[in-house]
């Protein structure tokens, strides 16, 4: 019973961060990464984490952190967070909200070519590319 319950907790408050994204968030996806080949999607369960943003091809994570993260009575949960999701095997990408807010283009040129490189880490023939509306 208490799986359940965690379970329906995440789902609700997965869905809750994706209406209301902060708003280094929401200009990352709407700017870039939901123009992204292979395709992203934004607040992920894995496990029992929520992560901003996932794709599922590449097994990439890429988190946008403001500064609650770094705060002392976060970072033991950061850092077992971090090493759950690489002991599953996924690619974390950390990123800094003044990174989104004043290095956008740079911070988009270094997510292209992770995808690159995780493609090829992992074997996979995939395209990856930005495509215009």
């Amino acid at each position: 019973m208490k799986k359940l319950d965690i379970t329906h907790t995440l789902v609700d408050r997965a869905r809750d961060m994706r209406k209301e994204p902060t708003e280094e968030e929401n200009k990352l996806w709407h700017l870039y990464l939901r123009k992204m080949k292979p395709r992203f999607v934004r607040q992920k369960i894995i496990g029992s984490y929520i992560v901003d943003f996932y794709c599922p091809k590449l097994k990439i994570i890429i988190e946008i952190d403001g500064v609650q993260h770094y705060l002392e009575e976060n970072v033991e949960y950061e850092k077992r967070r971090e090493s759950y999701l690489q002991d599953k095997g996924y690619k974390l990408l950390r990123f800094y909200n003044s990174d989104i807010n004043r290095e956008l283009k740079n911070t988009e040129t270094m997510i292209y070519y992770s995808c690159v490189e995780r493609a090829k880490e992992l074997g996979v023939s995939i395209e990856v590319a930005f495509t215009e509306d």
